[in-house]
């Protein structure tokens, strides 16, 4: 069964409605990276949400600040860390 032109016609405009209404992904901001320290040595550019995983991968506790490591950076991280940054 063949349809009409005029119902291709009438199509058309409902098919570009729906296509341009379709949500589009949002970029995701990403977490800020910084210096992760475990139980083997300090690192730069982890999230903090990796750097516990790496803590927990080792055994031991992590530190985390957003930034650069810098020399008061010590590993194998205490229990508390020695500032709140």
């Amino acid at each position: 069964m063949r349809m009409p032109v005029n119902a291709y016609l009438l199509l058309l405009p409902l098919a570009g409605a729906c296509s341009a209404s379709t949500a589009r992904p949002t970029a995701v901001p990403e977490e800020p990276a910084g210096c992760c320290c475990s139980y083997g040595d300090c690192r730069e550019q982890f999230t903090q949400e990796a750097c516990a995983r790496e803590g927990e991968f080792q055994g031991w506790t992590y530190t985390w600040h957003a930034g650069e490591c810098t020399s008061q950076d010590v590993y194998p991280a205490p229990d508390h860390p020695l500032s709140s940054r």
